[in-house]
């Protein structure tokens, strides 16, 4: 609030007449004007008998022009109405009257009816006030300077002359007014308070805080009566830090003396409060967990709430001319209370109050947008924060200085909106804004801590843009100079994360765990990196913690919701069909489904897989159902499955299954299986009653998520006592990776040998193939954790069979990818191939669609 000056014409009762023995309280509306009545009302005022509001409406009645005959210039009018020296009375009476109760608009509003050399010396002070207050600078000056031309030695003028060559920005020349005024002695009281209010204005002038509250306390003690000097006190104890304490003050004074503050100045003053007890409210929060942790963000909402409701029934009463401060107050209060939602963890009410505030047309501050934008970051809906961030950054200006957090957010706001070159060009902005020492510090070459949590965002953009190797190679710069930095820490332990070394994950959050037992980032990224590396019981007892100590945060919601998705029931579904390769099937089709339980105690799942097929031959056609009931048990490094399984046909109709997979180090992953019923049989073997057995074993060498190299052996144990080996080397590489574009390359070279037996289905004696496959993949839409992408796979090589020679094989696949949401995956697209059987050249078109989903 700002602070202005006080005439003593207006902190003293209205004195200009004698009022006459026996006269009325107050005159009415319809009376004629008379100096009794006059001196009557002037009486009642001064001795409370009339509120200010019915003086001031008899003044402004005697003023009000009519139909009557005027007076002359001295004389009053011959039918009642007062006469232009009487009139000029009247209108110094009610501008005085309007100043001494607030309304300094109105008071400036009857002064210019009339010249201002018409008024007499006790207005020229009020109407100073009353300019000063509606910063209403010309009128100001002018009564300042008639006031001083009529009483040039007065100490009051000279007072308001200081305020306003204040109010013109001439603060030298005001300092030289009070330089003046303090080497005279002051005759009264009044005089001292009043030199001490102008001490306080040049202060706040200064930007001295403490010294105007010091001013203020002062004159305070001086007039324990001027409530006007305790309301400037303890709106300066708010702007110094102090705004509980101010309210509080403010609340009892209210108590002890009604009327000491507006219902407007306590509100604001609440407000203030209400607001640093927020900003502590979350200190707070992030220093403690459990429970405990949010007590005093309760308290604030309930604050709030009854602010709110304070707010809204003295807004009822109020004046007019109050209803914009009202209204103004207002936002503040649900700007603050969308912090407050946010902050509590509660994004869903924030987003439901800033809908209705914007519905109604509101305004918000730029921290109520910030905060807007938040809630709609952290309920997965970015496309709508991203303008809401965008407006809280432009409305904010000066006020918002790079790198505030409003930019983090509007740069993960963009990256999660699939807006990388905005991002990009935004980070680039933060970069140079924030140089590694400080520019102005009391010694050369002071770190600048908030460099380290720019560069920290370089990092994890860097990673989120999947530009692993770069992000890593960040990542390891940034810990050699800050190696106990928890935001550098936990960025080093994810890019191992994504980079496919879940040990090594677990290995560096646990370390950070140990540096920094209490954050929340790094406990919720231990979580995630003990999930991929399958250590489900760990997870589980962490998470449980993580949800005990901090339900409210946004980090905690999504790793349980990624929790509950990898540990939950899942169905997956493989299906395809094709037609056009007569060597195998001119027409086929296949669905194979899974259904997996939730984990039982972290460790245990059953399951139930299902295959469905049918294969047009020309030696006639296969129908193929089986089901199997199975039990896997997985922890850590190992995965283990055994299965029943029942099909409707073939030697093998009961039969069994069974995996066993290790993973040996980050590096090296072993597999080996088996199946009764293998799935891979030729359909022209399945027309014929034949079934095989099926044995594979592999070996996986796994550099990083761009590069690994996979060996795999296979076996078919045929019923007709034909058995075929395989083996398969595989390399795929990753060249380019970007946030909006990948391309990688396969390269395999396989082997085939089989015995020499009379079989109806394709069963070369030996044969191979070398094939170099390119894969292309664009990012199209992205939306938080929701993504849809375009593939391309071209493959082309060399197929070798005994018998036959060589000749070239080609396939062409076409995929549209959907990720939506944790763990849910689906997968369709068209394919053309072309490959030679027994010296014939076939051409096979397909489709598929893989579906991968967690269940409710």
């Amino acid at each position: 609030m700002l602070a202005f000056g006080t005439s003593a014409a207006v902190a003293q009762p209205l004195v200009t007449g004698t009022a006459a023995a026996g006269a009325p309280a107050v005159a009415q509306d319809t009376a004629a004007y008379s100096a009794q009545q006059h001196d009557a009302l002037i009486a009642a005022r001064r001795e409370g008998r009339v509120t200010p509001a019915q003086a001031l409406q008899q003044l402004k009645a005697w003023l009000a022009p009519s139909q009557g005959n005027q007076g002359t210039q001295g004389t009053q009018g011959a039918s009642g109405e007062p006469g232009e020296a009487e009139r000029r009375r009247i209108a110094s009476d009610a501008i005085t009257l309007a100043a001494s109760d607030g309304q300094y608009a109105e008071a400036v509003a009857l002064a210019r009816q009339f010249p201002l050399s018409s008024l007499r010396d006790y207005a020229l002070g009020p109407l100073a006030v009353a300019a000063r207050r509606t910063r209403d600078l010309p009128l100001q000056g002018e009564a300042v300077k008639l006031w001083r031309s009529r009483q040039p030695d007065a100490r009051e003028p000279r007072v308001h002359e200081a305020y306003w060559r204040l109010d013109s920005g001439d603060v030298a020349g005001a300092h030289a007014l009070y330089d003046a005024l303090s080497q005279l002695a002051p005759k009264q009281l009044d005089d001292r308070v009043s030199l001490l209010e102008l001490r306080a204005a040049l202060a706040r002038a200064d930007k001295d805080t403490l010294q105007a509250l010091g001013a203020y306390t002062e004159a305070g003690a001086l007039r324990p009566d001027r409530a006007d000097l305790r309301r400037e006190a303890d709106f300066l104890l708010a702007q110094s830090g102090a705004a509980s304490s101010a309210f509080s003050d403010a609340e009892a004074a209210e108590r002890a003396r009604p009327g000491s503050f507006s219902p407007l100045a306590l509100s604001t003053l609440q407000q203030d409060a209400l607001g640093q007890q927020l900003r502590w409210a979350i200190r707070e929060r992030d220093q403690r967990l459990g429970a405990e942790r949010v007590v005093a963000l309760d308290r604030v909402l309930a604050g709030q709430d009854a602010a709110l409701a304070r707010a809204d029934a003295a807004a009822l009463k109020a004046e007019p001319t109050e209803a914009e401060a009202w209204r103004a107050l207002r936002v503040r209060l649900l700007s603050d209370r969308l912090l407050a939602l946010v902050e509590r963890g509660r994004p869903a009410d924030a987003i439901a109050l800033y809908e209705s505030m914007r519905a109604a047309g509101t305004e918000l501050p730029f921290y109520g947008l910030g905060a807007a934008a938040r809630a709609y970051a952290q309920e997965r809906r970015s496309i709508e924060a991203v303008p809401l961030y965008e407006a809280a950054v432009a409305k904010g200006g000066d006020d918002v200085p790079m790198p505030d957090p409003l930019y983090f957010g509007l740069v993960y706001a963009y990256q999660d909106t699939g807006r990388f070159d905005d991002a990009e060009a935004l980070l680039q902005r933060l970069e140079g804004a924030t140089p590694a020492y400080l520019r102005l510090a009391p010694e050369a070459r002071r770190p600048n801590e908030q460099y380290a949590d720019v560069a920290g965002l370089r990092g994890l953009i860097t990673l989120y843009g999947d530009r692993h190797a770069l992000a890593q190679h960040e990542f390891d710069v940034l810990m050699r100079e800050a190696p106990m930095n928890a935001g550098y820490g936990y960025g080093a332990a994810l890019t191992e994360q994504l980079r496919e070394h879940p040990e090594a994950a677990v290995a560096r959050f646990e370390a950070l765990a140990a540096d920094q037992p209490y954050d929340i980032s790094a406990r919720t990224g231990h979580v995630s990196a003990l999930l991929d590396a399958d250590e489900y019981g760990e997870a589980r007892r962490r998470a449980e913690s993580l949800v005990a100590d901090a339900p409210d945060t946004a980090e905690v919601r999504d790793m349980e919701r990624k929790r509950r998705a990898i540990t939950g029931p899942r169905l997956d579904v493989e299906a395809e069909a094709s037609r056009g390769g007569a060597a195998i099937a001119s027409r086929e089709w296949r669905v194979d489904s899974r259904l997996s339980s939730g984990l039982i105690n972290d460790e245990w799942r059953l399951l139930y897989d299902q295959s469905l097929g049918r294969g047009n031959t020309d030696i006639g056609n296969a129908n193929w159902a089986r089901g199997g009931l199975g039990l896997s048990w997985q922890r850590g490094p190992w995965l283990a499955e055994g299965a029943l399984q029942h099909s409707n046909g073939g030697p093998y109709q009961n039969s069994v299954a069974g995996r066993l997979d290790y993973r040996a180090s980050d590096a090296w992953r072993l597999s080996a299986t088996y199946d009764g019923d293998s799935k891979n049989l030729p359909w022209k073997a399945r027309v014929a009653g034949i079934g095989a057995r099926e044995t594979g074993a592999s070996v996986g060498y796994v550099v990083n998520e761009s590069r690994r190299f996979d060996l795999q052996y296979q076996r078919l144990d045929f019923s007709d006592n034909n058995v075929r080996d395989g083996l398969e080397l595989g390399w795929r590489e990753r060249w380019i990776s970007t946030p909006g574009f990948q391309l990688e390359t396969r390269l395999t070279t396989a082997a085939g040998q089989g015995r020499a037996v009379d079989a109806p289905y394709f069963n070369p004696s030996s044969d191979s193939s070398t094939e170099l496959g390119v894969r292309a993949q664009w990012l199209n839409w992205k939306r938080d954790d929701r993504q849809f992408f375009q593939a391309v796979e071209l493959s082309g090589g060399s197929y070798r069979q005994a018998g036959f020679g060589s000749g070239p094989l080609w396939s062409l696949r076409y995929e549209h990818r959907w990720e939506l949401g944790p763990k849910l995956t689906l997968r369709y697209g068209l394919s053309i191939s072309s490959h030679p059987y027994d010296g014939v050249r076939e051409r096979q078109r397909g489709v598929f669609l893989n579906l991968s989903m967690p269940l409710p």
